[in-house]
């Protein structure tokens, strides 16, 4: 074998050389790194920004959001040729005049502009007062280019954390330290590149890489098929639900129709008949009518889930009054209790028909279910300790509860109450009543809820509360 070339060893010190240079610029730019921001830099860079966003949203009110949001800052205004601001982040500041001299100057002339100097009106964050009238705070000024200006405000405690550069090893030191090591690596194997021992290394090394390239490909092909697997679960699951919800349909709907339509067909055939009175007459066309209607609204039910599920459902909600709710309620039901406390001063966010479609369709339901008694109440506060609900409870709500003296409801059920073509063993109606009950109580941003046992079960309704009226003083 021959001896290795000196020349060999000249390339292995230039690639030393190379990455100590690389090493060397490494330090420096992590030293750089460690130095703060300057406050210049970081108002320019802030003001730029902003600018851009301004200038990309249609709306300025919107423009001024997204960069008090994208800047972490405490207020974004837009100042007019004239001084005076047309949007801001804090609206109490929206037609006020720029009167720092200083600030003033900087955007007639369209000149960028930073000083730390006292707020003359206070600083809202999202309706919320964060700084007083007087407090001094960094102001920035950008200008936009068309006489107009930006505003920015800053926390001068905030300003000073974000001058600080994060700690730890840069990537751009991390990138010169991996050239570093790469010229050494090189270096290392130039030197020794041409022994046979080196050679059968570097093929290991080749093969050692094969295999755990195929590895991951293993890996990578075994976490797909642990997705795929998770998603047939789960869509089998789905699949099965959605046949015992089908299966349970058709037995429903075989039940439920074929009981009035029976009906209807014997009772054509008695009419049919000569030797039956007029009483008898009157009684058989009133079960026919009865039993059409029953089969009537079933069918109906069945149509109005299909409208909303492909539709969707909404309501122009409105502020009411609690006396308007309440004549909405005893034209639907009379047997509702008078109000404890004094509800006049509140006013409430719905749709007064709906909440009396709710409220109606849950009386049907429990003197459908064996009640013989339902009372309606209505109050500003709940004790009622419910088992299920549904949708999303306000956090200032008129509740209004519909209680029965029914069997109440299986505990096992409950779960599945508002769930749509669910019944309770072989109970009568299509199972659509409190799904659709549910679905229009949501509509209106409110909730739905239930307790129940043996002695009777109750349905709570939540409703938004918008807002308190002061009493009216008295003379």
């Amino acid at each position: 074998m021959r001896h290795p070339s000196n020349w060999w060893l000249v390339l292995a010190g230039l690639c030393g050389a190379v990455a100590i240079g690389f090493a060397v610029a490494a330090a420096l730019v992590q030293s750089s790194a460690s130095k703060p921001i300057g406050e210049g830099e970081l108002f320019v860079a802030d003001g730029q920004e902003a600018a851009g966003l301004i200038a990309e949203s249609a709306d300025p009110a919107i423009g001024v959001r997204q960069a008090r949001n994208s800047l972490e800052v405490e207020a974004v205004s837009i100042v007019n040729a004239d001084r005076q601001v047309t949007s801001s982040t804090s609206p109490n500041l929206v037609g006020m005049s720029i009167d720092n001299g200083f600030l003033t100057f900087a955007m007639s002339e369209g000149r960028f502009a930073a000083l730390a100097t006292p707020v003359s009106a206070e600083i809202l964050i999202d309706g919320i007062p964060t700084w007083n009238d007087g407090d001094v705070l960094y102001q920035v000024a950008q200008p936009l280019g068309d006489g107009s200006s930006i505003l920015i405000h800053y926390d001068i405690s905030e300003l000073l954390a974000r001058r600080a550069r994060p700690s730890g090893i840069q990537s751009e030191a991390i990138q010169l330290l991996a050239l570093t090591l790469a010229f050494t690596v090189i270096g290392t194997m130039v030197a020794i590149g041409h022994l046979r021992a080196s050679r059968r290394h570097d093929a290991m090394a080749r093969e050692s890489e094969l295999l755990r390239r195929h590895a991951d490909e293993l890996a990578l092909a075994n976490v797909e098929l642990d997705k795929a697997r998770t998603k047939a679960e789960a869509a089998l699951e789905l699949a099965e639900e959605k046949i015992r919800i089908r299966s349970e349909f058709v037995l429903m709907i075989n039940h439920e129709l074929r009981t009035p339509l029976t009906s209807i067909i014997t009772g054509a055939r008695l009419l049919q008949e000569d030797d039956l009175t007029t009483d008898d007459r009157h009684q058989v066309l009133a079960a026919m009518i009865a039993d059409g209607t029953r089969l009537q609204e079933m069918i109906d039910q069945v149509l109005a889930v299909a409208r909303i599920e492909n539709r969707g459902l909404s309501y122009d909600l409105t502020e009411r009054t609690p006396a308007e709710l309440l004549s909405s309620l005893r034209r639907a039901n009379a047997d509702i209790t008078d109000p404890t406390v004094e509800l006049e001063n509140f006013r409430i966010l719905t749709d007064t028909q709906a909440v009396a479609l709710v409220v109606n369709s849950l009386t049907d339901n429990a003197l459908t279910h064996g009640a013989s008694h339902v009372s309606i109440d209505y109050g500003l506060d709940t004790t009622l300790d419910i088992l299920k609900e549904v949708g999303i409870r306000p956090e200032t709500a008129l509740y209004i509860t519909v209680t029965d003296d029914g069997p109440g409801i299986d505990e096992h059920f409950v779960p599945r109450v508002f769930e749509k073509f669910e019944k309770s063993s072989f109970s009568p109606g299509t199972g659509l009543g409190l799904y659709m009950a549910r679905t229009i109580v949501e509509a209106l941003n409110g909730s739905l809820g239930v307790a129940t046992s043996s002695d009777g079960t109750t349905f709570q309704i939540a409703l938004p509360v918008v807002r308190t009226l002061e009493p009216a003083s008295r003379t």
